[in-house]
């Protein structure tokens, strides 16, 4: 999380409660009520919410959350606008994935672990 992130023209009026950072992260969505998951680059991020890129046709559903590989956290989102592979994010709360004991679903806590190990 370095440089504070340009405005892109193609995205709505940006009315955030806190600044966002520009950043290149991995990331996994899972989301549906199957716990469907779809890798994710995390363009920007901040502590309400982020902008992430997806594939294009990819159908996104809820509930939602947005796993930080780099990080080991997980926050529960919801898409608060779409522009093709783009989505920007509000975030609910947020589980700390490296504590076993994170209040957060085990499905989670597993899906991160698995993918550091790749």
């Amino acid at each position: 999380m370095s440089e504070p992130a340009r405005k892109d023209p193609e995205e709505p009026e940006d009315r955030r409660e806190a600044p966002r950072r520009r950043t290149v992260l991995s990331g996994v969505l899972v989301h549906g009520s199957t716990l469907y998951t779809t890798d994710c680059a995390i363009l920007d991020i901040s502590k309400t919410g982020a902008r992430v890129r997806i594939p294009a046709a990819e159908v996104i559903g809820q509930p939602m959350f947005l796993i930080n590989l780099s990080h080991g956290l997980a926050f529960e989102a919801f898409v608060t606008w779409r522009r093709a592979d783009r989505l920007g994010l509000r975030f609910e709360a947020y589980y700390d994935l490296s504590k076993a004991d994170n209040g957060g679903t085990p499905l989670l806590r597993r899906l991160w672990i698995e993918r550091q190990s790749r």
